[in-house]
Parts: C-alpha cells; structure tokens; sequence
C-alpha cells in the first residue's frame, strides 16, 4: 500500500520563539495537520518540572520553514512557537524537526510539539501563553 500524505486541514501560525508571549506577528502562516495517528504518541518530562505532557505532531508540506533550535544551539531560544489552529490559543514548542518520505513524492515535513504555557519550565517562561478554557 502507498503512503499518502496527510491532509493539511487547520491553519498554522509559526511565530520565531522569543518574547513577546503572546507572540504578535506569525512569520509564516500554512496548513497543516496535528495527529498523533499511527505514528503514535509520546511523552516528556519538562525540564524537571515534574510537568508531564503527551507530544503531539504536526505536520506541514514540504520546505515548510519551521524551526527547531538545531540551527542555532539547544542553549539558544531558536526554535519556533505554534498556534495550532491559528488564532485560536493553543501554543506549542517546536521540539524538533524532521522530514517524512524525503525524496518521494509523499515528502512533508514534521514538527514534534510540546504544549506550552506560562510556567512551563518555571514560573514565567512563556508569560501570556494561557490557554483558553474550554479549549477549542
């Protein structure tokens, strides 16, 4: 059976992931798709936070510019914010980056994600990055 590719049903704000929280401008909006589906699902310890979290995917087209701290250090604050639908209050880290079927015609990208929000890491890290309650 071949693999298909997803469909990129929800629009995707990407912002560059330092402060402001909120984040005011996206650099980049696409469509993508956030799934665990057969891929399936992971968890994290946060920074020692004892804040356990699953980890979703999202996944975006092909050269989709998103970014993990891979291009500037893991010290540095290089990996992009998301707002998964867009506009909508639902705020990730990009964890990590990695491309799926590169050189296929089934190419895309995916974006591990960690969902963020203001004490995340300690009191303050991602001030104003609440999510909304119900969650949409």
């Amino acid at each position: 059976m071949t693999f298909v590719l997803p469909t990129f049903n929800l629009s995707v704000n990407i912002f560059d992931g330092g402060p402001p929280y909120p984040p005011v401008t996206p650099r980049l909006t696409v469509m993508g798709n956030l799934a665990f589906s057969r891929r399936g699902a992971r968890s994290s310890n946060f920074w020692d936070q004892n804040e356990w979290g699953l980890l979703p995917y999202l996944l975006v087209p092909a050269l989709t510019d998103i970014r993990d701290t891979s291009w500037v250090g893991a010290l540095s604050v290089g990996f992009d914010v998301v707002e998964v639908p867009a506009g909508t209050g639902r705020w990730y880290q990009v964890t990590s980056v990695e491309d799926i079927g590169k050189g296929f015609a089934n190419e895309h990208r995916c974006a591990l994600l960690t969902k963020i929000y203001a004490d995340l890491g300690g009191t303050g890290t991602y001030a104003g990055l609440l999510w909304p309650v119900p969650m949409p």
